[in-house]
């Protein structure tokens, strides 16, 4: 009877070791203002960060008033339009009623050899957005299609009841990535993009920045400025969480969504997060983490008036 329970109570102890390791293997991170070893710790639970600076993505290609410009598709609003494309679902996206957005024309049926989509507008136009109603052209019976190059073209046609068009209540974000001067669709089918990295619940996740709601820094980041795409207060569209100064090595943004959430929006509220005097960062791996070291005083959260397009086009 003495050996079993000196064998039962063995067990217990080395039982609740190996509870307590993986209950402190599972932690989130946390700050201290006096532990110089928090922000390593920290680094060895996270996941890794990539070292690609760049990714290669589809293009599509469309007439705008006669050249062509390169686009992508990365979100749209109905969800089994996102599963045939493979692209990302998002309603939360959709904060207007479609028709507020530039209308891109996709001709269905019938058409000239070798029409792409016709652009309602473009960078550099004052309503260019990212954020696209999907508007179904198609050629009305016994008339022959002709090479749609520009959206006045195709209201004309429609005028002259040569075609039909009917908006949809789609909502599409295909931002337009390069503007040309060339009247020739290009042959190739992928573009390279520079990409950044950010954490999710963990996680890392692939982002492309495209457009932003400020000028200056459209131009900083050689992006495309879009006054139009912000159709809300900054605040009511998920927040990237941005570290500005003093931060943990290899500290990338933090996501508040992501593709498959709820509230998953590509258009983001720019958080700016800073760390407090006397306090040792440790890595940023999850939005809520962010949360809770702004609520005990080690960080200070700066909401921006700056909405940004930046979908994440890689989880995990």
């Amino acid at each position: 009877m003495g050996r079993r329970w000196t064998y039962a109570c063995a067990l217990m102890a080395v039982l609740s070791l190996v509870a307590a390791a993986c209950s402190k293997s599972t932690k989130t991170p946390t700050a201290t203002s006096s532990s110089p070893s928090a922000s390593a710790s920290a680094s060895e639970s996270a996941a890794a960060i990539p070292t690609a600076t760049t990714i290669t993505l589809p293009v599509t290609y469309g007439f705008y008033d006669g050249h062509v410009d390169t686009m992508l598709s990365t979100d749209v609003s109905n969800k089994a339009q996102a599963t045939a494309l493979h692209i990302n679902y998002s309603a939360a996206m959709l904060t207007q009623a479609a028709a507020k957005y530039p209308s891109l024309y996709r001709v269905s049926g019938r058409a000239a050899a070798g029409q792409p989509q016709v652009f309602g507008t473009e960078p550099g136009e004052a309503d260019y957005s990212p954020l696209w109603q999907e508007v179904t052209v198609k050629w009305k019976t016994g008339v022959m299609p002709v090479l749609l190059t520009k959206d006045d073209q195709v209201k004309e046609m429609a005028s002259k009841g040569k075609l039909t068009i009917t908006p949809t209540p789609i909502v599409l974000n295909c931002p337009i990535v390069k503007v040309s001067s060339s009247s020739t669709v290009p042959a190739a089918r992928t573009i390279t993009l520079p990409v950044t990295y950010g954490y999710y619940d963990g996680h890392v996740d692939t982002m492309i920045s495209t457009d932003v709601s400020n000028k200056a820094q459209a131009s900083a980041t050689h992006i495309n400025y879009s006054a139009a795409m912000r159709t809300l207060p900054a605040n009511k569209y998920p927040a990237l969480y941005q570290v500005s100064g003093t931060a943990a090595p290899n500290q990338p943004q933090v996501f508040g969504s992501q593709p498959g959430e709820d509230d998953y929006s590509p258009l983001w509220q720019e958080i700016t997060v800073t760390w407090k005097p006397g306090v040792t960062p440790v890595l940023l791996i999850k939005d809520d983490q962010v949360k809770s070291l702004a609520s005990q005083g080690m960080i200070t959260l700066t909401p921006r008036p700056i909405v940004l397009n930046c979908p994440i086009v890689q989880v995990g």
